[in-house]
């Protein structure tokens, strides 16, 4: 009887584990890389509206002259942790009057980056179209 225990416990051990090293195959990576005809500061303060209007997402830093705007998960009663996610946004000026934004590589697999791009994408298409 206690061999078949600890064969048990074994058995559920190996699956758990087995389960947390595939997170990361298993989330596409958010790459898309959005570009528009905006100039960089009118760019930068849309995506910055654009992500402090997201629920459960807060502005944790904002460096306008590196390009790079942070975010934090605020939904501290999920219980998978989602409060420890946070994403780096790179705003960069490719001319005088056009701006790319995108998802630093170091956060393209923080599950929220797909949402947060559409909601930039929706408020710089809005911009672009005044």
């Amino acid at each position: 009887m206690r061999q078949i225990r600890g064969f048990i416990s074994m058995l559920v051990l190996g699956v758990v584990l087995a389960g947390c090293n595939t997170v990361s195959n298993v989330l596409p990576p958010n790459d898309q890389t959005l570009t528009y005809k905006l100039p960089y500061d009118l760019a930068y303060l849309r995506i910055m509206e654009a992500l402090d209007s997201q629920p459960h997402w807060d502005l944790e830093e904002t460096e306008m002259a590196k390009g790079t705007i942070r975010v934090r998960n605020t939904n501290y009663s999920n219980l998978d942790d989602a409060d420890l996610r946070a994403i780096t946004f790179t705003v960069k000026r490719i001319d005088s009057q056009t701006v790319s934004v995108s998802i630093l590589p170091k956060s393209q697999h923080v599950p929220g980056g797909d949402k947060l791009l559409a909601a930039i994408r929706e408020r710089l298409d809005r911009e672009v179209k005044t």
